[in-house]
């Protein structure tokens, strides 16, 4: 993977964002504040050693946003992933490195027919992994 640049936008992230958790559908679009239109995507966080992605949603839309976190100086990398009628396409990429730092992609559309996920790699250590698709 190259090295990949970061667009901190809308970084919505939860409180919680070190320690991963399981929710059901229902669970899964919290709002961040009323008068926000950017808001954490529940069911999205996937953690590997030193790094954490997830996604956020943006209303009006539908769009989507992946982000990355990390921490214990490991340098890590996150894709977004739409797909779009079983097309998968690698929609966006972003990558930090240091100690509890973020970076984030561009919103992309995600509306009716079209899934997102968001992958991370940890380049010092190899580790990479998925989330489920939203």
């Amino acid at each position: 993977m190259t090295a990949l640049a970061g667009v901190p936008i809308g970084l919505a992230s939860p409180a919680h964002a070190t320690t991963a958790h399981a929710t059901t559908t229902s669970q899964s679009r919290v709002a961040t504040s009323e008068a926000s239109a950017v808001y954490f995507i529940s069911s999205s966080p996937v953690t590997i050693p030193g790094c954490k992605a997830w996604m956020n949603g943006k209303k009006p839309g539908p769009k989507v946003q992946g982000l990355v976190q990390t921490w214990s100086r490991s340098d890590c990398a996150m894709r977004l992933e739409i797909d779009h009628n079983q097309q998968i396409k690698w929609a966006d990429s972003a990558g930090t490195g240091g100690d509890l730092n973020k970076a984030s992609t561009h919103f992309h559309y995600d509306g009716r027919g079209y899934k997102a996920r968001v992958c991370v790699n940890n380049l010092n250590n190899g580790w990479v992994k998925c989330g489920a698709w939203y």
